[in-house]
């Protein structure tokens, strides 16, 4: 789209927290997949009488690589009402007021407005394997240059060992893994800069969450890719 480029400090790779008592996303992401659902996982017998910790949960089929079971998924979040709630409440509370203080620095004409990806999308690694998720930007995907991506990890850095690698710059090629556990969130330019997530070697499962926001001016909403399989839906924030 024909929109003017995003201010460069909404480039820069970023680092932010927050409170996982108000925010329980690693809650309301166990409570999602311990629901009965075939073609996407359980969590085992033996969770089910405590708390199912999310690193445990079993994957069927593949759900990291098969683009089928991905988009099952992906509508099994978006019926989740609970999930979502706390998925709002994030971006309400936690992403909209750390893109504002970025921005404080930079001229722009009249207040931003803000569009969120609705639903989130829920990304679950199963391990051992050597399946990994391809190198890529998001522009391959029909996404725009004035969206900013955020990316949460749901589980343990220590037991699953795997996380997202990002070039700092589109093109640059200094891979580097975000090294972030539960209550850390990452936010970078994803639709140039080139990011991947290596193979899972241990026996848990990773889960995360990833999301884009538009900041307009330099995000159009009503713009479409052509010939794109899977479209996100957006809200205005």
């Amino acid at each position: 789209p024909d929109c003017p480029a995003l201010p460069a400090c909404l480039k820069t790779e970023a680092s932010l927290r927050f409170d996982t008592r108000a925010h329980d996303l690693r809650g309301a992401a166990v409570r999602l997949l311990a629901k009965p659902r075939r073609g996407i996982g359980s969590f085992p017998a033996a969770s089910r009488s405590g708390a199912p910790e999310l690193e445990d949960f079993a994957p069927h089929g593949d759900v990291f690589r098969r683009f089928k079971v991905q988009q099952a998924l992906y509508r099994e979040v978006g019926k989740d009402a609970p999930f979502l709630a706390a998925y709002e409440r994030l971006v309400r509370d936690v992403i909209l007021p750390h893109l504002r203080s970025r921005l404080e620095g930079a001229e722009e004409e009249g207040e931003p407005e803000f569009h969120y990806q609705f639903p989130p999308t829920l990304r679950v690694q199963p391990g051992p394997s050597h399946e990994h998720g391809p190198l890529h930007a998001d522009k391959d995907y029909g996404h725009q240059a004035g969206e900013v991506n955020f990316w949460l990890p749901l589980t343990s850095l220590e037991r699953t060992r795997t996380t997202l690698h990002v070039e700092t710059s589109p093109g640059r090629g200094d891979f580097h893994p975000l090294l972030l556990d539960y209550g850390d969130a990452a936010a970078f330019h994803g639709c140039l800069c080139r990011h991947h997530a290596p193979a899972n070697p241990t026996p848990f499962t990773r889960v995360s969450i990833d999301f884009r926001v538009g900041v307009s001016p330099h995000f159009d909403p009503g713009w479409r890719a052509e010939g794109v399989k899977a479209l996100h839906g957006w809200r205005k924030a």
